[in-house]
């Protein structure tokens, strides 16, 4: 278990061998101090040798903690999942009186993401990753310096990391059962490129139809851009194949769902009398395209009050790395998987 020890600036000033006062002048660039360039030379050494960063915050507080936790995401802070998930965390901090820090930047090493340099300078006591992009090296890192951190996704990563997901894809199953019930034959898919390698819908969509006795077939599987034009064409094509022309179609995104309403509307297609449509998601704005359009819905408030959660046990255990599932020493590290729920509506 990994401790974050705060260096400072008497420890820069001792290992400079200088005085404390020194080194306050060269950090704050002090005005009408001359200060010997070998002097400033070897304060800046010990601030490397020390990974010394200035306390921002500096509240005095007894634990040492900055009361806030950053928040760091690869989605538009307008992005209803983000939104809902932010709603939870914040609800979830609110008892502990943590406030929130939304992280942006892009990096190209991880020693010089913002994450890294606020939980340094003690202006963060942890992050989470909200649908954010993380690789194996940045993991291995956060690791070694013993950053607290929770990973909020929709898919498992199946790495050794604390994230909170959920079981959404196991509702596509009953999604297809509920095809199969109403004697649908040919029943489609139509998501989006995978942008990442934990993407599983295509493959949870070929496993429920082999499931419930049907055989997948390429014909009926759509994978493209949410292009207003790509897409329907590709659907274009779909319907103009009377042997496999589908009679049900699942939508791999909230932004997929809607954009095959659109197309099967403007093909003549009646919802739901000659296609059924279920999107793999959640919005906002389901119940008011037309026709409601039926999802499987993600608890993206519950993940995110669950992030707060997990990322609180571990501050407040003092374990400060991956290693930890709950705060506590010896526990592995913990995949939530919470329950999403199939809202079916006039589309189906």
């Amino acid at each position: 278990m990994k401790h974050k020890y705060s260096v400072s600036s008497k420890d820069v000033a001792r290992e400079a061998g200088v005085s404390q006062a020194t080194v306050s002048y060269i950090l704050n660039n002090a005005r009408n101090v001359k200060i010997k360039p070998e002097t400033r030379q070897a304060v800046l050494d010990a601030i490397k040798k020390l990974n010394y960063y200035p306390n921002q915050i500096a509240r005095g507080m007894k634990l040492r903690k900055s009361m806030s936790v950053g928040v760091v995401t690869d989605r538009s802070v307008t992005n209803f999942y983000f939104m809902k998930v932010l709603e939870g965390m914040k609800d979830g901090f609110q008892e502990d009186n943590y406030s929130i820090t939304l992280l942006f930047d892009k990096h190209e090493k991880i020693e010089d993401a913002e994450f890294i340099k606020y939980y340094n300078s003690n202006r963060i006591d942890g992050v989470i990753f909200v649908f954010a992009s993380i690789s194996d090296d940045e993991i291995e890192h956060m690791n070694s310096t013993g950053l607290p951190y929770v990973v909020v996704d929709t898919h498992p990563s199946g790495r050794n990391v604390h994230e909170i997901c959920t079981d959404h894809l196991a509702h596509i199953q009953d999604v297809i059962g509920y095809f199969k019930s109403r004697d649908i034959k040919n029943i489609a898919y139509a998501g989006p490129m995978p942008k990442c390698r934990n993407d599983r819908r295509l493959e949870a969509f070929i496993n429920a139809m082999v499931y419930h006795g049907f055989e997948p077939k390429d014909n009926l599987i759509i994978r493209s851009t949410a292009d207003d034009k790509e897409l329907p064409e590709a659907f274009k094509k779909l319907f103009e194949n009377k042997n496999f022309k589908p009679g049900a179609i699942i939508a791999g995104s909230p932004k997929f769902g809607m954009l095959t309403v659109k197309s099967c509307l403007a093909f003549g297609m009646k919802i739901p009398g000659d296609v059924s449509i279920v999107a793999v998601g959640s919005s906002n704005i389901f119940d008011l395209v037309y026709p409601p359009l039926s999802s499987i819905d993600l608890p993206l408030y519950d993940m995110g009050l669950k992030a707060a959660q997990v990322l609180l046990n571990l501050i407040k255990g003092g374990d400060k790395g991956g290693g930890n599932g709950s705060g506590k020493a010896g526990e592995e590290t913990m995949t939530i998987l919470l329950p999403s729920e199939l809202t079916l509506r006039e589309s189906s």
